[in-house]
């Protein structure tokens, strides 16, 4: 039946605490009873012992402060919570104790532990087809419950590796470049005594480079995730390896046109370099001199994964295979002249890129990985739906074009 006291008017605060303590050890008694004892007014009965125990427990507490002598009151020592951090006595009274415990707040919205059960759907490809499908079969409860953790695709280098990154708090970042560099750059001059000094020439161009957001994000039911413990986290590093993706592409290849960034193969001034036929080593080396003809110091080659393995598994009868012998491990090195290659599938077969990574371009962070989680979208809530999102936010000035060599590279 419902709580219900009676109450008087001038009550004093032994009284109010004696009521307050029969309220707690009647919600006990309901949260402790069997669910097929629990009957009809089960909910009303709930309902009026939290409806009695809030309020009153606010009607003692101020009780409790009328009764405190001032030397006694809380902000005189810092404060109730403060005291009670540093190893005071607990003052606070028995209805903030009670309403304060943990679990009341569940078990005042009628919460209770239910059986387990799992729905056999997924928003996930099906990993029979790729397709997305909303039968599908990839995650059965038949099945491991876990993934298989070393399944989890190795973050290889980037990009952004040899280039470097910085974070800006500027949502466009403007810059200058200087234009003709290795044209004016001769103009110093020997001068004689008493004769007038050398005048030399610097043009300077205005550029900007505006943060872009790339994006990825993927349904997942509620089930889903409690179904498979490690599935949310090999989502959040699938979604983060997908932006990084996306990111190098464009640091490559962009075309500058919004929402796209600036690549460094279609920036101004940037240099070329044809094929060596059949000389992948030959081919680099062409390129790096054409770094250092511009006062740069190439630090870094950019390939194709199938050419750079082409390249180093070919076999010669007296050059780079120690004669014949076979002498790959070295050979790695060789074929790109002791730098560092960055393998992507970012640039496609037959095309290569040598450059001064570091001084020809920086890669800003506006914002980085970012992985969110929310039911906001369309009727996710309605369908236990939740949205796992990753975004990132980057900028890409180019301070020297001509540091980056576009190079064909021979295939074979």
């Amino acid at each position: 039946m419902p709580f219900a006291p009676t109450i008087a008017h001038d009550a004093g605060l032994r009284t109010v605490r004696g009521h307050l303590a029969e309220a707690a050890a009647y919600a006990l008694e309901l949260r402790s009873r069997p669910a097929d004892r629990r009957g009809e007014g089960y909910t009303e009965d709930v309902r009026s012992a939290v409806d009695f125990i809030h309020e009153f427990s606010a009607i003692e507490d101020a009780l409790t402060r009328a009764a405190r002598p001032i030397d006694e009151a809380p902000e005189s020592r810092g404060g109730r919570g403060n005291r009670q951090d540093q190893g005071g006595p607990d003052l606070r009274s028995l209805g903030q104790r009670v309403v304060e415990a943990e679990g009341f707040d569940e078990w005042q919205n009628g919460r209770r532990d239910r059986a387990f059960s799992t729905e056999v759907r997924t928003l996930i490809g099906s990993y029979t087809t790729g397709a997305y499908d909303t039968n599908s079969d990839a995650w059965l409860p038949v099945m491991s419950r876990s993934l298989n953790t070393p399944s989890l695709q190795r973050r290889r280098p980037f990009l952004r590796d040899l280039i470097g990154v910085q974070p800006t708090g500027l949502a466009s970042f403007a810059y200058m470049t200087e234009s003709a560099a290795t044209t004016y750059e001769t103009g110093a001059a020997t001068t004689s005594e008493g004769s007038a000094k050398a005048e030399v020439v610097m043009l300077f161009t205005p550029a900007d480079a505006p943060a872009r957001k790339i994006t990825a994000w993927i349904p997942v039911t509620d089930e889903m995730l409690k179904d498979a413990p490690t599935l949310r986290g090999y989502i959040d590093a699938r979604l983060e390896y997908m932006l990084l993706i996306r990111e190098e592409a464009q640091v490559y290849n962009g075309n500058g046109t919004a929402p796209n960034l600036q690549g460094l193969k279609t920036c101004t001034n940037v240099q070329t370099q044809s094929a060596v036929t059949g000389d992948f080593p030959a081919t680099i080396a062409a390129a790096i001199a054409k770094v250092e003809n511009v006062d740069g110091d190439a630090d870094g080659v950019a390939c194709n994964p199938i050419d750079y393995w082409t390249a180093v598994a070919k076999r010669y009868s007296t050059q780079f295979d120690n004669s014949g012998q076979g002498n790959a491990p070295s050979s790695q090195a060789g074929i790109t002249w002791g730098l560092p290659a960055i393998r992507t599938r970012a640039l496609a077969s037959g095309a290569a890129m040598v450059a001064a990574w570091r001084m020809g371009a920086t890669i800003f962070e506006r914002e980085g990985v970012n992985i969110k989680v929310g039911d906001q979208h369309s009727d996710n809530f309605v369908k236990n739906i939740t949205v796992i999102l990753a975004e990132e936010r980057v900028a890409l000035p180019i301070w020297r074009g001509d540091y980056f060599v576009d190079v064909t590279a021979p295939t074979s």
